[in-house]
């Protein structure tokens, strides 16, 4: 079962993003991206976390 953060990442992935781009716009590395898609980081930290659902609903809302 997919977190809520995994399943984020997965829907930025379906939308073109990169785990780089992702990193980048999150102020992070792309490791620490992929960290969060393996589940090996359960909670990022607020801002991290904040950053992603920013970034999720400006995508799904059309930008």
């Amino acid at each position: 079962m997919q977190t809520k953060w995994q399943e984020i990442i997965a829907e930025l992935k379906k939308a073109g993003w990169t785990q780089k781009a992702i990193g980048d716009e999150c102020g992070v590395s792309q490791a620490a991206i992929n960290q969060i898609k393996l589940g090996l980081t359960k909670e990022p930290s607020h801002s991290i976390g904040e950053k992603l659902i920013e970034l999720l609903n400006a995508t799904t809302e059309g930008g």
